[in-house]
C-alpha cells in the first residue's frame, strides 16, 4: 500500500507485518505478566485461609497505584519518542530517554524517603481487614525498594516502544517476568516464606531487568554518547527538566484517576468481606489478561501513529489508527468467547477456596463484557500516546472517573461484588466513548494532504 499527500510521498509496506512486528513481542511479553499474577495467586492461593491472597492482593493493588501513578515515564517518553524517531532526530531522542531516566530516579528516592507516610496513606484509603494488616505490612517494607528499578524500566520501555523495538522490549519484559516466577516459586514454595517470599522475589527481578534495561540502553546508543550526554551542562537545565514534567503532568494525573478507580474496587470489595477481597483479587488477573493481547495492539499504534504524527502525516495517522484497531477489536472478541467459555475453570486453577471462589463466580457476567468495553479505551489510549494528546486524556479520564465513583458505591450495595465489577465495565466503556468524541480534534492538528 502507499500513501502520498503533497509534502512527497510515503510508503507503507506490507502493514499487518509492521503491526505485528511490534504487536507480537509485546504480546508475548505481556502473557508473561498475567503468568506471573497466576503463579503468585496460585502459591498464596493454597496457603490456609484467605488471609495471605487478601495481603497481597492489598500490596500488589498499593504498588500498582504508587508505581504506575509515575506511569507518564513510560507512556510520555513512548510519544515524545516515536515523533522525534519520525522527524530522525537521534539528539532529540537520546536527551528524551536520559531526561526520563533521571528523573524517574529522583522520584523514587522521594518515594523510599516518603515511604512510612506511604503507608498510613494506604492504610487509610484502602481500608484493609485488621487481619491482613500485618502481612501487608511485611510486603510493603520490601517492595518499596523496587521503586527506582520499576521506574527505570518506564523510561527504558518507553524508548523501546517509542522507536518500535519491540523485540528488545520483550527481552526485557521477560527477564522481569521469568526471574520473579522462579524467585516467587522458591521463596514461597521452597523456603516457605509466605507473603514476605513473594515480595522479596519481585523486588530482586525488578533490580535484574532495570540492570538489563541499562544494558540495552548503553547498547543502542553507545555508552560514551550516552555519558556525555549526562556530562553536557545543557542537559541539566532545570528548563529541560521542567518542559518534561510538564508534557507528562496531564498524564500524571490521568494515571492517578485510574489508579484511584482502580484502588477503589480494592476497598469496595474489602467492605463486602474478606472473602470478597480475595475473590477481586482473582478477578484482577482477568484484567491482566485482557492487557496481553489489547496492550500489544496499542503499543503497535503509539509506535506507527506516533511516528506519523511527528511528520504531520494526517492520512498516514488515520491509517495506522484504522489498520491496528481492527486488530484490537478481534482481541477483544476473543477474549469474551474465552471467557464466557472458560471463566470458571480459570478461576478454579487460581484458588481452591469454595468461598473465594463463589464470590468470584457471581461477578463473572461482569469479566465476560469487560473484553469489549475496554477494548476501546486500550487503543485510544496508544493513539492519544502516540499524538500526545495528554490533556485530552486527563480530561476524558476525570469525565469517566466522576460516572464510577458515582455508582460503584451504589451497585456494590445492591449487588455485591457483581455489583462492584459492573462499574469497572461501565468506567471502562465511558473511558472509550468519550475518547472517540475527542478523537477529531486530533485529525484537525495534521496536515490533510500528507
Amino acid at each position: 500500500m502507499h500513501i502520498s499527500g503533497g509534502a512527497g510521498k510515503a510508503s507503507i509496506h506490507q502493514p499487518n507485518r509492521q503491526i505485528w512486528a511490534i504487536a507480537g513481542p509485546a504480546i508475548i511479553a505481556n502473557s508473561s505478566t498475567p503468568i506471573v499474577g497466576l503463579v503468585d495467586t496460585w502459591a498464596i492461593g493454597h496457603l490456609p485461609g484467605a488471609v495471605h491472597l487478601a495481603a497481597v492482593g492489598v500490596g500488589a493493588t498499593v504498588f500498582s497505584y504508587v508505581f504506575w501513578a509515575f506511569g507518564f515515564l513510560r507512556m510520555g517518553t513512548t510519544g515524545l519518542v516515536a515523533q522525534a524517531n519520525g522527524r530522525k532526530d537521534i539528539d532529540s531522542i537520546i536527551r528524551i530517554v536520559a531526561r526520563s531516566l533521571v528523573f524517574g530516579s529522583f522520584v523514587a528516592v522521594c518515594l523510599i524517603a516518603l515511604q512510612a507516610l506511604l503507608f498510613r496513606a494506604s492504610i487509610a484509603a484502602l481500608a484493609p481487614p485488621d487481619t491482613t494488616v500485618t502481612l501487608y505490612a511485611t510486603y510493603f517494607d520490601i517492595r518499596i525498594w523496587s521503586a527506582p528499578a520499576i521506574l527505570i524500566i518506564y523510561g527504558i520501555t518507553g524508548y523501546l516502544i517509542g522507536v518500535a523495538r519491540a523485540k528488545a522490549a520483550l527481552v526485557l519484559q521477560l527477564i522481569l517476568n521469568t526471574a520473579n516466577v522462579g524467585l516467587n516459586l522458591l521463596f514461597v514454595l521452597g523456603l516457605n516464606m509466605g507473603v514476605e517470599g513473594i515480595a522479596l522475589g519481585s523486588l530482586l527481578a525488578e533490580w535484574l531487568a532495570a540492570i538489563s534495561g541499562l544494558t540495552i540502553i548503553a547498547r543502542h546508543f553507545g555508552a560514551r554518547r550516552l555519558a556525555t550526554e549526562f556530562c553536557t551542562s545543557a542537559f541539566w537545565r532545570l528548563r529541560g527538566f521542567f518542559e518534561l514534567a510538564q508534557t507528562n503532568g496531564y498524564i500524571f494525573v490521568r494515571t492517578l484517576l485510574l489508579m484511584t478507580a482502580l484502588s477503589l474496587v480494592t476497598r469496595e470489595a474489602g467492605l463486602i468481606s474478606e472473602q470478597a477481597l480475595a475473590a477481586s483479587h482473582v478477578l484482577n488477573i482477568f484484567m491482566l489478561l485482557i492487557s496481553l493481547g489489547l496492550d500489544g495492539f496499542a503499543y503497535a499504534v503509539e509506535a506507527l501513529a506516533g511516528a506519523a504524527y511527528g511528520k504531520g502525516a494526517k492520512r498516514e495517522f488515520a491509517f495506522w489508527v484504522s489498520a491496528t484497531s481492527k486488530w484490537a477489536l478481534f482481541a477483544a472478541l476473543l477474549y469474551t468467547i474465552i471467557f464466557y467459555v472458560m471463566g470458571d475453570t480459570i478461576i478454579a486453577l487460581l484458588t481452591n477456596n469454595a468461598d473465594v471462589r463463589a464470590a468470584a463466580e457471581s461477578a463473572l457476567i461482569a469479566i465476560i463484557w469487560l473484553p469489549f468495553a475496554s477494548v476501546w479505551c486500550y487503543q485510544l489510549d496508544g493513539i492519544f500516546i502516540g499524538a500526545t494528546a495528554t490533556r485530552a486524556m486527563m480530561m476524558t479520564m476525570a469525565i469517566s472517573f466522576i460516572v464510577f465513583i458515582s455508582i460503584a458505591g451504589v451497585l456494590s450495595v445492591n449487588w455485591g461484588l457483581k455489583g462492584l465489577w459492573t462499574a469497572v465495565v461501565i468506567f471502562s466503556a465511558c473511558r472509550g466513548i468519550t475518547q472517540i468524541i475527542y478523537y477529531p480534534y486530533i485529525l484537525r492538528k495534521l496536515n490533510p494532504k500528507a
